[in-house]
């Protein structure tokens, strides 16, 4: 879909460009706007950006005004140099006065825009112009099925608090707040990373506005859209299941995630509601779970990250723990509702509540998908009715320091 404004006062040519247009069936109407003057023009500039502008010559200041070539490159001049102004993709400068001073010619030319001499009697201006339509549409189709990345790694996180430890572990100084027009709902921010071996990567990072899975994969959508990752994390805290499994602080990583709460309720022959779960696993990439069994072992990572931080933490050993882990709706405080999962997946490593939305939503995207989506979670109590925030900081910040361990020291780019 193309956006087009048409800067012109006669309306015989406003007429026959729109005759033009309407031979493109991928052309909708409702944007493609008229301006009859520069003001009209500067106006709809400032708050449109279109993809093409046909720009006349000989323009009015003021609709009803004498026109005037010097508007037309007044119009060029503040496109170039005020930011107020959103400056179109491309500018076909037209105009019927075939004796009309070769500097204004030049003003399009010195800009590598194009120039067309208006003939109403003679179809070379059509030709041309009809030319650069079909080269922009074909152009905007390749760019939606475009298969590269463009930011190296992405960290999203559920709550803002979380996202404040990412934050501190890439480093606080060189984040910026990028802004995307059309998203204002979420608030991105980004920095130019130097890993390990020197290379510079670009790093997006943001956080959702409410928990659980389906606010996850909004979020998740808007990323790849937004900034097409390479590589995804999600870090924060969740629970355990098994206090012999993992302790209170432990980093633990998803082998394999999936939706706790899918399925359907059932009233049995005793007249009991039974909730059928439909268990579908996302896999954690091979890769990436070969390299968690791998930090596993890394004893003096995991003492480094335990020591780094200064505030409330648990007496345990920080260790790693890799194993599956369901997403859930709510919070879970009860043993039974745990025994329930566990009857699919016997070594039930912990519950948490937005990584399924995550992996579903990379997982089925357009291209180009993450390459690695990868769900770190510390565990900041049980699920069960013993709950407390004692912890959730330092879980907060073990994982969020273990992303920034692999992002600096173990992917390739």
């Amino acid at each position: 879909m193309l956006k087009i404004i048409i800067i012109d006062d006669a309306s015989e040519k406003v007429a026959k460009y729109k005759e033009l247009l309407a031979e493109f069936p991928e052309i909708n109407f409702d944007f493609v706007d008229i301006a009859a003057s520069l003001v009209d023009a500067e106006e709809k500039l400032s708050e449109n950006q279109y993809d093409l502008a046909i720009l006349d010559l000989f323009l009015p200041l003021r609709y009803g005004d004498v026109p005037n070539p010097d508007n037309a490159v007044t119009l060029l001049k503040d496109l170039s140099e005020d930011d107020d102004f959103k400056m179109p993709f491309n500018i076909v400068g037209i105009t019927r006065m075939k004796d009309a001073d070769p500097k204004y010619r030049e003003n399009f030319e010195q800009q590598l825009l194009a120039y067309i001499i208006y003939e109403q009697e003679k179809d070379d201006w059509k030709n041309r112009l009809r030319q650069k339509i079909a080269f922009l549409i074909k152009a905007q189709r390749s760019i939606q099925v475009q298969n590269y990345y463009d930011y190296d790694v992405a960290v999203i996180n559920a709550l803002q608090s979380e996202n404040k430890h990412v934050l501190r572990a890439f480093g606080e100084d060189g984040w910026q707040e990028t802004k995307i027009p059309a998203d204002l709902s979420t608030t991105y921010y980004t920095k130019v990373v130097t890993t390990s071996s020197g290379r510079t990567i670009r790093v997006v990072s943001c956080y959702a506005l409410k928990m659980a899975s389906t606010s996850s994969a909004v979020l998740t959508t808007k990323v790849i859209y937004n900034f097409r990752p390479k590589y995804l994390f999600m870090t924060g805290i969740a629970a355990a299941v098994d206090r012999k499994e993992a302790n209170l602080g432990d980093i633990m990583i998803a082998s394999k995630v999936w939706d706790g709460a899918s399925g359907k309720i059932k009233t049995d022959e005793e007249g009991s509601d039974i909730f059928y779960p439909d268990f579908h696993e996302i896999p954690l990439d091979a890769d990436i779970n070969a390299l968690a069994l791998k930090l596993a072992l890394n004893r003096p990572l995991l003492n480094s990250i335990e020591e780094n931080y200064h505030g409330k933490k648990p007496e345990y050993k920080l260790n790693l723990r890799i194993g599956p882990i369901a997403s859930v709706p709510a919070v879970l405080a009860s043993e039974a509702e745990v025994d329930k999962l566990e009857v699919h997946v016997r070594k039930l490593l912990g519950v948490e509540m937005e990584g399924y939305g995550m992996f579903f939503s990379a997982h089925n995207s357009a291209h180009p998908r993450p390459k690695y989506t990868i769900l770190i979670k510390s565990v900041s109590d049980y699920a069960d009715s013993q709950k407390s925030d004692d912890y959730q900081d330092y879980c907060m910040y073990t994982s969020a320091s273990l992303a920034y361990h692999i992002v600096v020291n173990e992917l390739q780019y």
